[in-house]
């Protein structure tokens, strides 16, 4: 049986993948940019996964004590207050996952979305809009790629770091 980490570090490469193909294949063919909201939710899985990947390898390492893998609030709360300075993961990161889950959770209770030119607008019961365009998104998928290699940097160092004595 594998470590749960290994699979939360593959269910975050797996959200990634789609969220690639949707953006770099389905969208290209299609032109329809409601796809951005698919690739959002994929981007969010993704780094959701990574930053549970890290907490459960710094857990089976003893760096970081319990927290409820089922709240994403608890997981990100232990991720910020814990890990972000240990394994000095920069600030804007930290945006990513908050900015990702803020667009979910918006598209989750908005009451309509339309397309707008080259962009989709997402509207809430007060009808404030957030837009999300191609070039928002291209920057998601970068930011995410940089938090999995960080993911990757951390598994790498600490592995190779002497253990602890009790």
């Amino acid at each position: 049986m594998s470590p749960s980490y290994l699979d939360a570090k593959e269910k975050a490469y797996q959200q990634y993948d789609i969220a690639a193909h949707l953006l770099q294949v389905t969208f290209l063919m299609t032109k329809d940019n409601k796809l951005f909201l698919g690739i959002a939710h994929n981007l969010f899985n993704s780094v959701q996964a990574t930053m549970t990947a890290i907490l459960q390898y710094e857990r089976d390492l003893q760096l970081v004590s319990g927290f409820n893998e089922n709240d994403f609030q608890s997981k990100f709360n232990t991720f910020r207050n814990k890990s972000v300075r240990r394994n000095q993961i920069s600030g804007s990161i930290v945006s990513l996952i908050q900015e990702l889950k803020e667009i979910v959770d918006l598209h989750q209770k908005s009451p309509m979305v339309f397309q707008r030119g080259a962009s989709v607008v997402i509207c809430d019961k007060q009808y404030e809009l957030k837009t999300l365009t191609a070039r928002d998104i291209a920057q998601y998928m970068n930011q995410t790629k940089e938090f999995m290699d960080v993911m990757e940097k951390v598994m790498k160092l600490k592995w190779l770091a002497p253990k602890k004595p009790f």
